[in-house]
């Protein structure tokens, strides 16, 4: 009853009537959502289930990066909640890897609830977060603020970026959205309040948001088996975890207004921005026969696959022959990004406003790794600027540079970054 009171309805049947005349992108989806999901958790939720991940998936993969020399690990938590899963993750992580500063690290926590991102943000919590925690790991991570009340280290908590979104939509795996390439993704107690259908389709997106050998990690109640039809199930004492093998991969590979004015903060100096001194030529090598994928396409299923130093190179060598598509650079950005690079990352964004100001999946992603950034007031501008260019495109359209989002999904997950606190 909690959505009928904050709504302008007056009775429960008066709020379903309402809710049938809304479109799917409106505000009032998310915030039901948000009273129907359930945000129980706590600090290392199923000890069995973080001791499997630290010791057979994290360790090992850190110590297999480490020999290769790729400092870089990424790690999702989907449907994070109030975000001590999410950081219960960072903690494992710090332990297992002491010298992750040097590393290029993404832990990316995900929620539709705008409330509990706030929360998770803050990371100041109530001692009933902590019933399953040893005291020393509170003692060691945590400061205590007040009688009853802790707050997590600065240096933890810098680890974590908290976005929005939606688990139950198609707006994942995206660039835009930072959620491919990923090492490890945990999503658990959240698929069980799906549908059938609508597990099968999260599964699956999250298998192709893994890299080949990437592990995901649910929930015994989350999904029947045959949901995760993609992944190989993987045992382990007191929990099984699902992995992305080749084949895997192979087959779960998946395939506006007009705005002239720059925003005034980009602060562009035009000798940095790229010119037509190399004429456009084509997006595949000279010696290449018709029919073969470009350099764009070979970088991004690169990126998906985690080969990020090749993908960045193609990207390159297709900028040098044509230093004004718009596309090469946020692909760019996008690489760059998942590399930890962000300073790259934003530098190649600025050039793709510059040559393409109606971009909205630049805007997107300048506004996703301000955030990143603390720059809350400046990614804010930026997702204002995405609903302004997509405010009255058609919901179905595809979106180019966006793999495959639609600009009615771009224009929903914009508008769940302005709901949260500014």
């Amino acid at each position: 009853m909690e959505a009928v009171h904050a709504s302008p309805a007056a009775t429960a049947p008066e709020y379903l009537g309402w809710l049938e005349s809304l479109p799917d992108g409106h505000p009032e989806w998310k915030r039901l959502a948000g009273h129907l999901t359930v945000g129980e958790t706590y600090f290392f939720r199923d000890g069995p289930c973080f001791r499997a991940l630290r010791e057979h998936v994290l360790a090992p993969l850190v110590a297999a990066r480490r020999a290769a020399g790729i400092r870089r690990l990424r790690l999702w938590s989907a449907g994070c909640a109030t975000g001590e899963e999410a950081y219960s993750l960072a903690i494992v992580l710090d332990d297992c890897l002491p010298e992750w500063s040097l590393w290029a690290v993404t832990i990316l926590a995900t929620d539709i609830n705008a409330a509990a991102l706030e929360t998770a943000r803050c990371g100041v919590y109530r001692e009933w977060s902590f019933r399953q925690t040893p005291p020393w790991l509170r003692d060691r991570y945590f400061c205590r603020r007040e009688p009853g009340s802790w707050e997590l280290v600065p240096r933890i908590r810098q680890m974590v970026t908290f976005v929005p979104l939606n688990l139950a939509a198609d707006g994942y795996p995206s660039i835009l959205t930072n959620t491919t390439a990923m090492d490890v993704v945990v999503c658990r107690n959240v698929l069980m309040y799906f549908t059938p259908a609508a597990q099968r389709a999260a599964a699956a997106r999250l298998a192709a948001s893994l890299v080949p050998g990437g592990w995901l990690v649910v929930s015994p109640a989350d999904a029947p088996g045959h949901a995760y039809a993609l992944l190989a199930p993987v045992n382990f004492p007191g929990a099984m975890f699902y992995r992305k093998d080749a084949e895997a991969a192979t087959a779960g590979s998946r395939p506006g207004p007009d705005a002239t004015d720059l925003p005034e903060w980009l602060d562009i100096p035009a000798d940095t921005m790229p010119t037509a001194s190399t004429p456009p030529a084509p997006g595949r090598l000279a010696d290449e026969p018709a029919g073969c994928p470009s350099d764009l396409e070979r970088a991004r299923e690169l990126a998906d696959q985690g080969s990020l130093e090749k993908a960045r190179l193609l990207c390159e060598a297709a900028l040098e022959r044509d230093r004004l598509d718009p596309e090469a650079h946020i692909l760019l950005a996008a690489i760059c990004q998942e590399r930890g690079d962000i300073t790259s990352a934003v530098e190649a964004l600025r050039r793709v406003i510059y040559l393409a100001p109606d971009s909205a999946p630049a805007h997107f992603l300048m506004g996703s790794l301000l955030l990143r950034q603390g720059e809350r007031a400046l990614a804010r501008r930026c997702m204002e600027t995405v609903v302004d260019l997509l405010d009255s495109a058609s919901p179905d359209e595809v979106i180019r540079s966006s793999d495959g989002l639609m600009a009615g999904r771009l224009l929903e997950t914009a508008r769940a970054y302005l709901e949260l606190p500014s």
